[in-house]
């Protein structure tokens, strides 16, 4: 590799400067609009996702899938802390709409 010291660099003080080709301007006829795609409708989304569960429950190995006991566990535990997890909020939203804040 080659490495060039100080000394050895080309002085720049005094180069000539070659002038560039000026740039063409260009107008712009009309202006664009751009917009996003509409998004798509929830109904839709709800029911891909609901025959999506659907073909998926109906395969044989997922009807005949027995549960063990830990997942039994598992999913009993879920489920509680979704019940205590909803009951924390309604109890935050309903105390939140009774106690305002006035400043």
């Amino acid at each position: 590799m080659l490495a060039l010291t100080l000394a050895q660099a080309k002085p720049l003080a005094g180069a000539q400067v070659v002038a560039k080709a000026p740039r063409a301007q260009t107008r712009v006829a009309r202006s664009v609009v751009c917009s996003a795609a509409p998004a798509p409708k929830k109904e839709a989304v709800v029911a891909g996702v609901a025959a999506a569960a659907a073909a998926a429950l109906s395969h044989p190995l997922a009807a005949e899938a027995a549960a063990t006991p830990s997942l039994n566990n598992l999913i009993g535990s879920l489920v509680a802390g979704g019940v205590v997890l909803a009951g924390i909020a309604f109890a935050v939203s309903t105390v939140s709409k009774f106690d305002d804040i006035r400043r």
